[in-house]
């Protein structure tokens, strides 16, 4: 089912559709997430994805992080990164649009997704572990906007469930991302044959990959990904790796980001779309290299040709080898020239 968000089409024969995840790596502060914006545009991306929480909803005081080598626990972490309310948000996707990427975020709690739906967002990404919150799931779905299902640690089941949710609520522009949920993930933790699990299992659901790998030179797992069918790519993005108190360290550069998008374009090239036989762009190749029938010497008409007589050579624009048959113990009809390629008429 293809699926359009803003002028974008996302489906099995649109362009990967590619989202630079900005989360909260813009620190809350408006200059910086312009930048990202005007980054990520540059860099090829056709979205740029926030995230949107209130700490005291998203944690107890009791819990501690679990990603990267941070020490604080994560109420603290998240405070620090959920200042940004509806008019800042305004004011990013007004920006976003008018740099011709899509702006987006992920919201954590039932009041935020209502904000940011009242704003005009067009599409919704619900993260991994919001999978088993059904009533949140439910929530979202209910205000027809597309979805992005991220399903990282997730059992089949669940998984299930939280689609059976979306749909209950007659909304059916589901899109399914297969992840690992490890921040960084390893690469030979990375996975990406989940993303032909999910296509078997929801053949009619657009699948994409949410990668968490660590960037490395050649940003090929991105491109590797859409080789296994993946229409959708997110990524964590950042401006400057080496900035700290979010997620900067396993996202990728601008610079990375750009690698990524041409990478990811380049891997649709190469794809193609599989079908056997002559293609246009083989037709000469085909024409010169292959062999026809040709005489390996003079042949006087009203001679009977006989298998010696005959060679394979190219180019291929007479009669394949499959007529030998059909041409051996015939007469020549006129007389045929050494290294002359056979062609029907030629013999009675």
């Amino acid at each position: 089912m293809d699926i359009s968000i803003g002028d974008k089409i996302i489906g099995k024969d649109a362009p990967v559709f590619v989202i630079a995840e900005a989360a909260c790596n813009h620190m809350c502060d408006l200059g910086l997430a312009k930048q990202m914006i005007d980054e990520a545009a540059k860099a090829g991306a056709d979205s740029i994805k926030f995230q949107t929480y209130k700490a005291e909803k998203l944690v107890t005081d009791k819990a501690v992080a679990f990603w990267g080598d941070e020490k604080v626990s994560q109420l603290e972490y998240y405070k620090r990164l959920d200042r940004f309310g509806k008019s800042d948000y305004l004011e990013l996707f007004d920006y976003a649009e008018s740099k011709g990427i899509i702006p987006f975020s992920s919201p954590f709690d039932s009041e935020n997704a209502t904000m940011l739906n009242d704003i005009g967002m067009k599409v919704f990404k619900i993260a991994s572990c919001e999978i088993p919150n059904l009533e949140f799931i439910r929530h979202v779905a209910k205000m027809g906007k597309p979805i992005i299902l991220s399903t990282g640690a997730a059992s089949e089941a669940e998984i299930e469930d939280a689609v059976d949710a979306i749909k209950a609520e007659g909304n059916e522009q589901l899109m399914l991302l297969a992840c690992t949920l490890s921040y960084p993930t390893a690469n030979n933790n990375a996975n990406i044959r989940r993303i032909q699990t999910l296509k078997q299992l929801y053949p009619d659901t657009t699948i994409g990959f949410s990668d968490h790998t660590e960037p490395e030179p050649n940003m090929v797992i991105p491109a590797l990904a859409v080789a296994m069918g993946a229409r959708i790519v997110e990524k964590h993005y950042t401006l400057d790796r080496s900035m700290t108190g979010s997620g900067h360290f396993f996202a990728v550069s601008p610079d990375d980001l750009s690698r990524m998008v041409y990478n990811i374009r380049l891997a649709e090239q190469v794809l193609g779309d599989g079908k056997l036989g002559i293609a246009e762009s083989e037709a000469e190749a085909w024409h010169s290299a292959r062999r026809s029938i040709v005489a390996n010497q003079s042949i006087d008409a009203g001679v009977k040709i006989e298998r010696a007589m005959l060679s394979m050579k190219r180019p291929g624009s007479g009669l394949p080898f499959s007529a030998l048959p059909e041409i051996v113990g015939r007469i020549a009809a006129k007389k045929i020239g050494k290294d002359q390629v056979i062609e029907s008429g030629m013999f009675e």
